[in-house]
């Protein structure tokens, strides 16, 4: 058995679905199905029954469960043992970061670093908010700024950053007509196809927009779209309508106009995680620089809990400015 065909499996055991794990690995679902089969052969024994409509452990299915998790953690310590090591002797730092993290959150705390530090090699690696929990755990990286909510027992996580989402919608739409009178209330668009990411590759963003919605009374067809561009993009061919960050770097495009709903909006929310048994001293200079800049930024209640108690005011508009990536 080799590790890859393990971690595979407990995906593949944790959610009964081969696309939902193909999804998380980042891999396609052919690739999973060999794999499992690959391991089943190696072992002799079955691991899954498998039909149209439900996928459930076998006996031996649940034994190898039970195992994995525990040889997993296994290799993951040492792993990150090994891996600190070789960051604390090399003197390299490792940030993990979404687009958007790296544009309103993390130069400041890199330049304050650098100055603390100048003989530490920072390094960046622009990553999904899943993929940056993976590196985590693997001691790829030494902190991460993802999208929240995300969950893991051995991770500590922080939100430093929110911000409502504004919706991109073609410049000819019918509904902006109503900004006149005021306000375009979220279900206004009931009726649209919501051009969104996947949630494979950012749950968070992908289900608090599925989550605000809901709150205004309906279920949106959606569309998937990993890039920001691209969405953008697909507005302008009025294919849809998209949510967008305002932090966003961007291109002015006249054919779109972006505009502040009423609440309840979506709220993008960015964290700092960090792994609970990580002793670096680098981490907790890192840890505090970022949680300083967030705390400068005012201790505020919470956007999500204003939107419960009150509507915002009335809506501007304003051409929209192209991304270059998804949040």
């Amino acid at each position: 058995m080799e590790i890859k065909e393990l971690r595979c499996f407990a995906r593949v055991a944790e959610s009964l679905n081969f696309n939902r794990a193909a999804g998380q690995m980042n891999v396609s679902q052919p690739v999973v199905t060999k794999t499992i089969a690959q391991l089943e052969h190696k072992l002799g024994v079955k691991l899954f029954e498998r039909t149209t409509r439900r996928v459930a452990l076998t006996a031996s299915g649940v034994v190898l469960r039970r195992e994995a998790e525990g040889l997993l953690a296994q290799f993951d310590s040492v792993q990150r043992a090994v891996r600190h090591a070789i960051g604390q002797q090399s003197g390299r730092f490792v940030i993990g970061v979404t687009p958007l993290a790296m544009q309103i959150l993390i130069p400041q705390a890199m330049r304050q670093f650098r100055q603390a530090h100048p003989e530490i090699d920072l390094e960046v690696r622009e990553l999904a908010s899943e993929a940056q929990l993976k590196a985590l755990a693997t001691a790829e990286i030494d902190v991460a700024f993802l999208l929240a909510p995300a969950k893991d027992t051995t991770l500590e996580i922080r939100v430093v950053h929110e911000e409502v989402m504004r919706l991109a919608v073609p410049a000819n739409h019918p509904h902006l007509r109503q900004l006149e009178n005021g306000s375009i209330p979220l279900s206004a668009f009931a009726g649209e196809t919501f051009i969104i990411p996947p949630r494979a590759q950012n749950p968070g963003v992908h289900d608090e927009i599925l989550r605000a919605c809901a709150v205004a009374g309906f279920r949106p067809k959606v569309k998937d779209c990993h890039e920001n561009q691209t969405c953008v993009g697909l507005v302008e061919a009025g294919l849809g309508v998209s949510f967008v960050m305002t932090q966003i770097d961007c291109v002015a495009n006249a054919e779109v106009r972006v505009i502040d709903l009423e609440a309840p909006a979506p709220v993008l929310s960015v964290a700092v995680a960090w792994r609970r048994d990580d002793p670096s001293p680098l981490l907790g200079t890192f840890r505090e620089l970022a949680l300083g800049k967030a705390e400068k930024r005012g201790k505020k209640p919470s956007i999500k809990s204003k939107q419960a108690s009150q509507h915002r005011g009335p809506v501007r508009t304003k051409p929209v400015r192209r991304g270059r990536s998804s949040q």
